[in-house]
């Protein structure tokens, strides 16, 4: 049997529960403690874990990290490596309890796989995974010795069953000692507000943030090599569509002549929609203090004067010497800032000498626990800086942790409002849900862990709620990671695949954020003023503005009930009547469009004397909004068609004059009069013109195109 210690409050063995008083006192407002839940140290054997998978499972006493024994798995040649565990159960487990754990393991002989790693599995009442936490996974754990494996967060909702795993999937051998589980603190259940309509008050007498630059992204796609046809039909007429108000772009100091050229030609896309920019370079030069570092500072601001200057980039705003404070390593300048400071007091002096409007960003940390250096620049180089900011990527809740938002939110405060008090703003450059980051067959993955999973979906949800928070929380302007994938080929080590839709091979399909996401770029742009906004029921997640110019609005609500609930929504201080178009993302109806063609309104919503009444679907994101017209495009003219020597079909029409254009929708049937619809549409693109590679040459074929405008609406035929 294991060791066992109840350090402060009780151990909890296997099939055993907490004392009903233990529990009741941990559940009341944020009960915290130190609640020590499992000690192994596999003493007197293996008893009471259980193994899973074919492998040689063992508890012996050689070379222990503590004590006198630790477990072993090894998996030979002959066996293939599927995620072999040692497993233990821990009962008494509720939705929002924070964990941390720790186990300790080292490794023998692998040389595939995935390595040895830590679990935290939550498993409901039916014994089905509903969350998932990871240690750090690679191949490398291990490898040199004994080496310590972490793992904190909280209780997926709907969790009965905390899973302790340890994991080998690897040819070769892995030992496991000294693990412990720490439940830190017990969730507080929220207020049930039964079914009661929710209020939700939207303070138009209250400013969080002034002006708003907008819901947008992190982009690389300026950097890849594009095809001609997928720019119009897949990248370009997304974008477009999605119409974003802020991007963060990556760049290079070295770039040739040749390459600022293809980058300056997206960032008059971008400046075309009305797209602000944000530059942060990849890779900087390490350079001695003085002449050296002044003259890298000239280079950098050369590529800038001469994208904003030569090429009337005007909508270039901000700037960051380095990704994430790297400096030859992930990182390596948050151990040095002194240095940081004088990169940015160069670039600071060039750029004031040559009158150029770009502002400096710092310190751009990752992840919050990174954020003092935040702090610090604010305190030690607030003379050099125009705006600060971070990211942070979402490994501490799951998709569905109802203790998420208030913990965003409040810290996404607090960096908006250091930044405030100096008189600046605070952007969110990156963010997104919970990373990958395994290694697996030599690959790095650099991706969202649920991709591909049921859980998917859901992913939407938690970077609506992460917007909502974000926009209550006065932040300038917020990127998710990012626009579009990778291609496959970028590199034989590394695959990075975080987009709203997908780049392999000929697959740009879109995942399922795409449909929520897309709905914030497109309706929370910026400029706009965000109001205060309360709410009645603390499972509903709104936020509010108004944009600038228009005098429209836009609201959102993320729904956490478990249910279908009503809703009055009024704007005090500003009564309001105007019908509101209504937008719906439900994860459970994911409206995948073949080519990224972004869902329509359900209805319509009308705002009487200040107040809207409806029902808001569960476990949804809705948005309402003004900012949209009800007028259809004129219809497309000088539609022609013409066969190519090899038998395929070249389109070509005029461009409609509309000024609120979006993109053309194009439609092939078998007859003159056949429907255009979802069944007969064939593309989506930004061009005049299409070929068609996919009719059959001797078949007769009959071709519509529709003018589609920035609120939805399609043209007719003629």
């Amino acid at each position: 049997m294991h060791r066992w210690s109840a350090r402060v409050v009780v151990a909890v063995a296997v099939g055993l529960s907490l004392l009903p008083a233990v529990r009741a006192a941990l559940a009341g407002e944020g009960a915290k403690g130190h609640e020590t839940l499992a000690q192994a140290g596999f003493e007197e054997g293996q008893a009471p874990w259980r193994q899973q998978g074919k492998a040689e499972f063992a508890v012996e006493a050689e070379q222990p990290h503590g004590g006198r024994r630790c477990a072993r798995i090894t998996i030979p040649p002959a066996e293939t490596p599927h995620w072999q565990q040692w497993q233990l159960d821990l009962h008494d487990v509720a939705e929002g309890d924070a964990f941390r754990a720790t186990a300790w393991v080292r490794t023998h002989g692998v040389a595939d796989g995935s390595g040895a790693y830590f679990v935290l599995e939550f498993l409901d009442e039916r014994g089905q995974r509903c969350g998932i936490l990871h240690s750090k996974v690679n191949a490398a754990n291990g490898r040199e010795g004994w080496e310590e494996l972490a793992i904190s967060g909280r209780a997926a909702a709907g969790a009965a069953t905390l899973r302790v795993a340890m994991v080998f999937n690897s040819h070769g051998a892995a030992w496991f000692d000294d693990v412990e589980v720490i439940c830190s603190e017990r969730a507080t259940p929220m207020r049930d507000v039964e079914d009661r309509e929710r209020k939700v008050s939207i303070r138009a007498t209250e400013v969080v943030q002034p002006r708003f630059g907008g819901v947008g992204f992190h982009v690389f796609h300026h950097t890849h090599n594009i095809p001609q046809a997928v720019l119009e039909q897949v990248v370009a007429k997304r974008w477009r569509e999605l119409n974003p108000s802020f991007a963060r772009m990556n760049d290079r100091w070295d770039w040739d002549q040749p390459m600022l050229d293809k980058v300056a030609e997206h960032m008059l896309r971008f400046k075309a929609t009305g797209t602000e920019l944000y530059v942060a370079t990849w890779n900087p030069k390490d350079t001695k203090e003085g002449e050296e570092r002044a003259a890298y500072a000239r280079r950098v601001v050369d590529n800038l004067e001469y994208w904003v200057r030569t090429k009337g980039i005007t909508n270039l705003k901000t700037y960051c010497m380095t990704n994430e404070l790297s400096l030859g390593g992930w990182g390596t300048l948050g151990g040095d800032l002194p240095k940081f400071r004088d990169y940015h007091r160069a670039l600071f002096d060039e750029l004031k000498a040559r009158k150029l409007d770009v502002q400096l960003l710092a310190s751009d940390a990752s992840p919050i626990g990174r954020w003092n250096t935040i702090e610090w620049a604010t305190k030690n180089m607030d003379d050099l800086t125009g705006v600060y900011g971070g990211h942070h990527y979402i490994n501490e809740h799951g998709l569905d942790d109802p203790r998420f938002y208030p913990w965003f939110l409040s810290k996404l405060q607090w960096g908006a409002d250091l930044a405030r008090s100096k008189g600046k703003n605070f952007i969110l450059g990156e963010f997104g849900s919970k990373q990958d980051g395994r290694t697996l067959n030599g690959i790095r993955r650099d991706t969202c862990i649920y991709w591909d999973t049921q859980q998917e979906p859901l992913v939407a949800l938690q970077l609506a709620e992460a917007t909502v928070a974000a926009l209550n929380a006065g932040i300038y302007a917020l990127g998710y990671w990012t626009f579009m994938d990778f291609p496959d080929g970028y590199s034989k080590t590394y695959i990075n695949k975080w987009g709203t839709f997908k780049w392999s091979g000929t697959d740009f399909s879109t995942r399922a954020h795409y449909y929520a996401y897309g709905l914030l770029t497109r309706f929370f742009r910026g400029p706009a003023t965000v109001f205060k906004v309360k709410c009645s029921d603390p499972r509903l997640r709104v936020a509010a503005l108004q944009h600038h110019g228009a005098d429209s609005w836009s609201v959102a609500v993320v729904n956490r009930n478990k249910a279908n609930v009503p809703v009055a929504i009024a704007v005090e201080g500003k009564p309001l009547n105007a019908t509101f178009r209504k937008y719906v993302y439900d994860p459970a109806r994911v409206p995948t469009h073949p080519f990224g063609d972004l869902q329509g309104p359900t209805g319509t919503v009308a705002m009487k004397a200040g107040q809207l009444a409806d029902s808001v679907e569960r476990g949804s994101l809705t948005v309402y909004t003004t900012a949209c017209d009800d007028q259809p495009p004129a219809p497309v003219k000088g539609l022609a068609v013409e066969k190519t020597p090899d038998g395929k079909r070249r389109l070509t029409w005029r461009a409609s004059p509309e000024p609120d254009l979006c993109y053309y929708r194009i439609y092939r049937g078998f007859e003159p009069n056949f429907a255009p619809g979802g069944a007969t549409q064939v593309a989506s693109t930004i061009a005049t013109s299409f070929l068609d590679e996919n009719a059959a040459p001797d078949q007769t074929c009959h071709y519509k195109v529709l003018a589609v405008d920035q609120s939805g609406n399609a043209s007719t035929c003629d």
